[in-house]
């Protein structure tokens, strides 16, 4: 090859280029010696084959395609957002060869040849890149028919591939353009817009098949998730595609979060009418925390990590929001993400209610209320849904736990307690018998009916307990007190303070008690 040799030669070669190219120009100009004109234009053709097919050369072999499972530096700049990177491809002396030549083959007029071979070899390696990135057509119908973990992968694949194609690949070739036709305007932004332009439009298509196909709530998380990386791409697409040519790339990526974001409100409608239909009449075994419950917890406190990306989507198109919430449900932000949230909230509160209510034991369906309200709070708290619904619901809520805990209470332990705090009625042995007799027999029941009782949280389930202790343990002790001081014998009584505290730290386990 011509420019493998020495520099010199290179020098001589062009400058004769060049000298043929003024000869032809002054043969043309004097319009005689037909024939030395046909010689000249057969010596340039010939030329320009040759500089053609060593541009060719010299740009294949600086012509490597993106292969993520080779070059590992690609998972670090995917976790930056803020930078667009240009690696240089071709050394500097081999691009300085690169512009030689079609600086020299532009002045010569042999612009469509230059750029159909450097369009050529450019845009195979964009599409194996592409291809390397896992970046493919799609159709509507084809993502339409997709099972949801297939679709779910794919999503996920993608993200990672257009943060490499727009601020690596895409980027790269425009360096490229700019780097081998300096002061060649037409010719770079012609071979830019052939390489990149289809292929981004190809990679953006995908995100638009997504945003127009189902709305169903396990979706969601994915939307925004394209939402996002979409958002942060969108600077490096208007600065990388900045070509007249290139307007409708911008315009599919400005579709796109469109889009995307029509499918985020649509999908948070959604869900928030499947929780207003779901009408499950079984009761959770144990008053434990219902299936609804978790589901539409975890489901939010997910969502809440999105709060900025919900504050954007939802605040430029709010739509209808839900009704006024009551008094006593209200956020502390009047924002439509706070609003929206607080209604979802609140009817599952609402959901929860009404299936406390199928337990047939009042003090069950307050253990029930209580386990599940708890568990909405704690979610609630360690999220960023405590930002969104503010430090005032969360007490109102924490102060409706309280509330259901001493109604459980009062429903599940007065009877016992009543056995041994009347002090009303004179101690005298009859009395004082028939008490204990009582006191036995709704300690037996109380086994019977906690056997299977649960709270889950740890934390709530101890200081249920002590507070169950602490009403009971004194009394009863004091209650024996005045049995002993009627009786010489224990024989009466069944169970000591030590029994009975011991049955209260076994409940709330979810475990069959045994009954004496």
């Amino acid at each position: 090859m011509l420019f493998q040799s020495n520099a010199e030669e290179v020098r001589m070669y062009m400058d004769s280029v060049q000298n043929l190219q003024r000869l032809m120009e002054h043969l043309s100009a004097g319009g005689t010696n037909a024939a030395q004109l046909v010689r000249a234009q057969r010596l340039m053709k010939m030329s320009m084959a040759r500089l053609q097919n060593e541009f060719h050369k010299i740009l294949l072999s600086n012509s490597e395609p993106i292969d993520p499972d080779r070059d590992s530096q690609f998972s670090s700049i995917c976790s930056s957002s803020d930078r667009t990177y240009e690696f240089d491809t071709v050394p500097l002396d081999a691009m300085a060869d690169l512009r030689n030549i079609a600086q020299r083959m532009a002045k010569s007029g042999y612009t469509r040849e230059c750029v159909r071979v450097f369009t050529l070899t450019r845009k195979s390696v964009v599409e194996e890149s592409l291809y390397n990135l896992g970046v493919e057509k799609v159709r509507l119908n084809d993502v339409r028919k997709m099972e949801w973990t297939v679709l779910d992968d794919k999503i996920k694949k993608w993200i990672y591939a257009a943060k490499i194609s727009i601020r690596i690949l895409f980027a790269r070739e425009k360096r490229l353009c700019v780097d081998v036709f300096g002061g060649l305007d037409k010719m770079r932004d012609s071979c830019f817009v052939e390489i990149s332009k289809e292929p981004a439009e190809r990679l953006l298509a995908f995100a638009e098949a997504v945003a127009v196909t189902s709305r169903a709530p396990e979706r969601m998380f994915r939307v925004l998730d394209l939402y996002e990386a979409l958002t942060d791409l969108r600077p490096h697409i208007e600065h990388t595609f900045s070509q007249e040519a290139c307007f409708s790339v911008h315009e599919q990526a400005k579709r796109n979060l469109v889009q995307l974001s029509e499918a985020a409100r649509g999908i948070l409608m959604e869900f928030e009418k499947a929780v207003q239909k779901e009408k499950s009449k079984v009761p959770i075994a144990g008053g434990s925390i219902h299936p609804l419950t978790r589901y539409v917890m975890n489901y939010l406190s997910f969502l809440s990590d999105y709060r900025e990306t919900l504050v954007s989507i939802i605040t430029h198109a709010p739509g209808e929001l839900p009704k006024v919430l009551p008094d006593n449900e209200i956020t502390d932000s009047p924002a439509p993400l706070s609003v929206h949230l607080g209604w979802t909230v609140f009817t599952l509160l609402c959901k929860i209610d009404k299936k406390s209510d199928l337990y047939k034991d009042v003090a069950l369906s307050y253990l029930f209320l209580m386990n599940n309200v708890h568990y909405i709070v704690q979610k609630v708290n360690g999220s960023e849904l405590k930002y969104i619904l503010g430090d005032g619901w969360v007490r109102k809520q924490w102060n409706k736990v309280r509330e259901c805990a001493v109604k459980y209470e009062r429903a599940a332990w007065m009877k016992v307690l009543s056995c041994v705090t009347d002090e009303e009625v004179p101690p005298n042995g009859g009395f004082l018998k028939e008490k204990l007799k009582e006191f036995n027999s709704a300690m037996e029941e109380m086994k019977r009916r906690h056997g299977e009782w649960v709270i889950p949280d740890v934390s709530l389930r101890e200081k249920l307990r002590v507070s169950i202790t602490e009403k009971l343990i004194p009394s009863y002790g004091s209650f024996l007190s005045r049995i002993r001081s009627r009786f010489e014998s224990d024989m009466y009584i069944k169970y000591t303070p030590e029994d009975v505290q011991d049955f209260v730290l076994d409940v709330f386990k979810g475990r069959p008690l045994s009954v004496d």
